[in-house]
Parts: C-alpha cells; sequence; structure tokens
C-alpha cells in the first residue's frame, strides 16, 4: 500500500463505529487515518503518554498500533455483524519510532472465511514529514459471527 488513498465513505463509517470507543486507542489518542477495503491506516502522535524511556515511542504502543491497523484491515473484507481478535501477532523492531507521528499501514494478505492473514509496515514521521520505516508486523485474525 502507497501513501493516502480515498476512503469508501461507507465502509469508513463502520470502520469507526467500531474503532470509536473508550479504551486503550483512545487514551493514547490513535486515529484512523483512512480505510478501504483490505487496507487501512492508524497514526498516533508523540507525545509523554507513548514514550519510553529514550524519549521513542514506546514497543507496546508500536506492537498495540500495528495490531489495530492490522485488526482494522482485516474488518473491511468481513461481512456485516461480524467482529475480529487477533490470533497472534509478531513484529519486528527496525530501528526506535523516533520521530513525531507514528503511522501504521496495513493491508489484508490472505482474507479467509474465519481466518486472516494482514500484513502492517510502521513509519515514524519526522518534522518535515518524511518518514522512516521502524517496524513490520505479522498477524492472523478470527472472524466472529454477530453475538460470539
Amino acid at each position: 500500500m502507497s501513501g493516502a488513498f480515498d476512503d469508501d465513505p461507507a465502509l469508513r463509517a463502520r470502520c469507526e463505529a467500531a474503532f470509536d470507543h473508550p479504551g486503550f486507542f483512545h487514551h493514547i489518542g490513535a486515529t484512523l487515518v483512512a480505510v478501504r477495503r483490505g487496507e487501512a491506516v492508524l497514526r498516533v502522535e508523540r507525545g509523554p503518554a507513548v514514550l519510553q524511556h529514550h524519549g521513542f515511542i514506546h514497543g507496546g504502543v508500536v506492537g498495540a498500533l500495528a495490531d489495530g491497523a492490522m485488526g482494522t484491515a482485516a474488518f473491511t473484507t468481513m461481512p456485516e455483524g461480524s467482529s475480529i481478535l487477533t490470533v497472534e501477532y509478531k513484529v519486528n523492531f527496525l530501528r526506535p519510532a523516533a520521530g513525531r507521528a507514528l503511522l501504521a499501514r496495513a493491508r489484508v494478505v490472505k482474507p479467509g472465511l474465519t481466518l486472516t492473514v494482514v500484513s502492517c509496515d510502521l513509519f515514524s514521521e519526522d518534522d518535515e514529514g518524511r518518514e522512516t520505516h521502524c517496524a513490520a508486523a505479522l498477524s492472523t485474525m478470527i472472524r466472529l459471527h454477530a453475538g460470539g
């Protein structure tokens, strides 16, 4: 997935409804930047709540943002009434997330009726808007049917 893309308004509303609730993502200030079928972009701004002791965006935040982006990307491929849970995910930290913001760009690698595999590349953004690839993640998501 490259750069920004146009949202599908109906899909964005569905994803925002699932994403927008009090909880961890709200606490760290994560936002849904863009979404389309099989893809999602999330962002978190640098701030005291997301930093570790060296001043980088905390690895737990990097992993959580990747997980959220991958879950959102998987959710876009599932029928109305579905929800998702993470079965597993792996993050490779390539370099510290040292910028003013962290972007997570996820895309579905293999959609499935029950399990969906999703990848995510994470970029730290500096003050001039330049991006540095700082992490890569891979996840398996499971589809839950309504009520389950």
